[in-house]
C-alpha cells in the first residue's frame, strides 16, 4: 500500500491576482477594438442608406410628376439636415416616409448623416416638370466625404468620395 502524506497532495491552486488582471486587461482591449469597429460599420450602414433613400426618393419623384402630369420638386435644407418634397407649390405632405412632406436625416436610421452641402445648379432645390424630366443637375454632399451626383433629364444619381 501506498502512502499518502499531506506532504505529497497539492492542493488545486485557483488563478493568481495577476493573472486575473492581464486577463481583463485582454478582454478590455478586445472589447474596445470591436466596439470600434462596430461604429464603424454603423456609420457607413447609416450612410449608404441615406444615399439610397435620397436616390429612391428622386426617382419616385420624377416618377409622380408624369404620373400626375405635375411640376414637383425637392428642396433640400442644409441648416436642418432635410429635404422637402413639393407638388407644384404646396408640400406634399401624405409623400411615402415623411412627416407631412418633409424627410429628416438627423433622426432614426440616419443619424450622424449630415448634408453639408449642396449646389444644384447654384441652389438647393431639384426641379422635375410635368413629364419626369429632371431640370437641373448638381451636387449633394453627405459628411463632408460622399458627393450624390444629380444628372440633368434622367435623374440619374451616382455616388463618389
Amino acid at each position: 500500500m501506498k502512502n499518502y502524506s499531506n506532504k505529497n497532495i497539492h492542493p488545486l491552486q485557483g488563478f493568481t491576482l495577476i493573472e486575473l488582471i492581464v486577463m481583463l486587461a485582454i478582454l478590455g482591449l478586445i472589447a474596445a477594438i470591436a466596439t470600434t469597429r462596430l461604429t464603424d460599420i454603423s456609420t457607413n450602414v447609416r450612410m449608404s442608406s441615406a444615399i439610397n433613400q435620397i436616390s429612391s426618393d428622386i426617382e419616385i419623384v420624377k416618377e409622380m410628376s408624369l404620373a400626375k402630369h405635375k411640376n414637383m420638386s425637392i428642396t433640400f435644407d442644409q441648416n436642418y439636415n432635410t429635404y422637402i418634397i413639393r407638388e407644384g407649390n404646396s408640400v406634399m405632405s401624405d409623400y411615402p416616409g415623411s412627416d407631412n412632406g418633409i424627410l429628416n436625416l438627423s433622426e432614426g436610421i440616419f443619424k450622424g448623416v449630415n448634408i453639408t452641402q449642396i449646389d444644384i445648379n447654384g441652389s438647393n432645390k431639384i426641379n422635375f416638370d410635368k413629364w419626369g424630366n429632371v431640370l437641373n443637375s448638381g451636387t449633394i454632399t453627405l459628411n463632408n466625404d460622399r458627393i450624390l451626383s444629380i444628372n440633368k433629364l434622367t435623374g440619374f444619381t451616382q455616388v463618389s468620395n
